[in-house]
This record gives C-alpha cells, structure tokens and sequence, in this order.
C-alpha cells in the first residue's frame, strides 16, 4: 500500500492523488467533476486562475463545505499565480496579492493549501486583452508567444511577494511550476523559503529524472501533471501513438487487470510524484484514484520507463527557435 500523503518541507502533508481541472471549461464541468472527485475520496484538488474555471471550482468546494461532506480543513487546495499578476516593476507586489485575493474570491475559501507560481515569467498586461476589451489568445496558432503582449523573465520579487503571503496566513505553502534546475537554483540563491513543490509535466514519455534527482536533493516535492499523456493529438513520431493506446502500457494493463489510465497515474506514484489526473467523466474519476492498493512490479515499471523520449505535450510559452529571452544573469532559456 503506498502511502496516501507526501510530506511537505514546510511540515504539512499533501495527498498523493488530486483531481486535475486544466481544460475543463464547459458550463458545469468542472463543478461537477469536483462533486464527484470529493465523493470519491479525493482530498487535493489543482486549480489555476489560468484555467478561467475557478468560479466552479469554488462552487462545487462551497457546496461540500454546507452539506457537511467534508469541511474546509479536510480538502487540500492548490492554486497557481498567473503570468499576468507577476511582479512587473520589481518594486511593488500589489499585482501579485491582487491575482492571490480574485483566486480566493473565486474558490470561496480563506485560504490556500498551496499557491504555485505558474511559470517563470511575467506578462506587463493584466489582462490577455489587446487593445483593452479585445481578448487575444495567449499562443498563435503554431504555439509561439502571441507578439501582442509584452512579456520578461520574472520571478524572484514575485516570489518574494509570495512569501509574504505565507507570512500573512493566507498560504500555507509556496511553490514553483514549469521550473528548470537553472531557474530552481537560481531562486533558492535569492530567496528565503524554498519552494515546497515543481509542479511539471511527467509521464512515461517524458521522466525528467535529472530535473526530479534534484527537486529530491533540496527538498522539493515533485507534483507531476498530464500523467495520462494529453488529449491534443500530437504523439511522438518514434512512438507513433498516445500513452493510453501504446501496445506495452496495453499489455500491462491487461495483465494487472487494471485499466490504462491506472497503470499510467501508477507509474507516477511508484516514480515518488504526486499526481493529478484530470477527468471529467465520473466513472474515470473514481477509477483514476483506485491506484493505491496495488503495484506495479519492477519488469513493469522498467518496460513503461522504455518507453521515454523527451516528449512534451505542453511546450514552454517561452520555448521557440528564435527565442532570445534572457531569463537571469544573461543566459537564455534551453
């Protein structure tokens, strides 16, 4: 039995299963996969102002809370500053506290378990709005940085900003998101607190092992997000298919008895993760956390890790051919 909790370097523990909400913005998804994620005995769920789904999120949780299905100390909230509420300036962190106060306004709570700093630059707008009240998306079409807005590599005084929060009681932990061992170093350098959590995309087509040895090595809990692949259709040309189709993780599955999906949200738990499956279907939700009861045997885990190529569904914002962002001391970003 794997143990249902992760201490955290700041003392609290954080569940090892939560239910992730990216993507899910139909009228009454998210409210509803929350519902049934907490039924199920989900205790951690991941939101993100950049999701724009916060509000149902928060009405789901407020729900719980009044029927006495659980009370707000039984649930772990995780939330994530978006690139529009970093510090621009660098001088004040009124922009960060505003993006803190709408994202605990929205989930109707006094305060988050965890609040992760979404990635590691900063957007001068506030809004994803060009000219004002025009929205834009945030990529073109080809994934590269939409020209429209001004964006810098930006979060040592965010984060300074974030530990105030902590101080405030309004977070009980701080962490990062997306970041790189060049960029976790470099934070941990300049500031006080060390990020309690990197949240980073991981799954058998993509370990990070380098990048998890060193969030070990300094005490940083590694919450690993898209741990079923993605939905967007692309696959690695060596593989040639998603996760959830590929004939080993098949294979496996079929000889556990379990499905696909669980094999693979196994993999990361037996990898030391945290996880965050996302669902909006009731009956996945519940099969997704049905993965603490069982293991996967140390052949299964060694043919899963074979199947590693380096590939990423979500490529870095700022990651493309003719970047020239430096993000510190002059380097640019890899």
């Amino acid at each position: 039995m794997t143990a249902k909790a992760t201490l955290l370097n700041n003392g609290n523990s954080i569940p090892t299963i939560g239910l992730g909400t990216f993507q899910a913005t139909r009228p009454g998804e998210v409210f509803t996969a929350v519902k049934v994620a907490i039924n199920s005995g989900y205790r951690l769920i991941d939101c993100a102002a950049g999701y724009n789904n916060q509000i149902e999120v928060g009405n789901a949780l407020s729900e719980s809370f009044a029927s006495g299905i659980i009370s707000r100390e039984d649930i772990f909230v995780t939330s994530k500053l978006f690139q529009t509420h970093h510090n621009w300036d660098g001088r004040s962190a009124s922009r960060c506290l505003e993006g803190l106060e709408q994202t605990l306004s929205e989930l109707q709570v006094d305060y988050l378990d965890l609040y992760l700093m979404h990635w590691p630059f900063a957007f001068e707008q506030t809004k994803l709005e060009m000219p004002p009240g025009t929205p834009r998306p945030l990529r073109l079409s080809d994934g590269s940085p939409n020209p429209c807005f001004n964006i810098k590599m930006e979060y040592l005084s965010t984060w300074k900003a974030m530990e105030s929060m902590v101080k405030s009681g309004k977070v009980r932990a701080i962490g990062v998101s997306n970041f790189t061992e060049e960029q976790l170093d470099h934070l941990m350098k300049h500031s006080a607190v060390t990020p309690a959590v990197n949240q980073i995309e991981l799954h058998p087509y993509l370990h990070q092992a380098k990048l998890i040895q060193y969030c070990a090595d300094a005490g940083i809990a590694v919450m690993g997000y898209s741990p079923l692949g993605s939905a967007t259709g692309r696959v690695p040309s060596i593989h040639g298919t998603t996760l959830l189709k590929h004939p080993t993780v098949c294979a496996i599955a079929e000889s556990v008895g379990r499905s696909t999906g669980q094999v693979l949200i196994r993999w990361s738990v037996q990898k030391g993760a945290i996880t965050i499956p996302k669902s909006s279907n009731p009956s996945r939700i519940q099969e997704n956390f049905g993965v603490l009861n069982w293991s996967l045997t140390d052949d299964q885990m060694a043919k899963l890790d074979a199947l590693e190529c380096g590939f990423r569904n979500f490529i870095s914002y700022m990651k493309r051919p003719d970047n020239n962002i430096l993000w510190h001391n002059g380097h640019i970003e890899v």
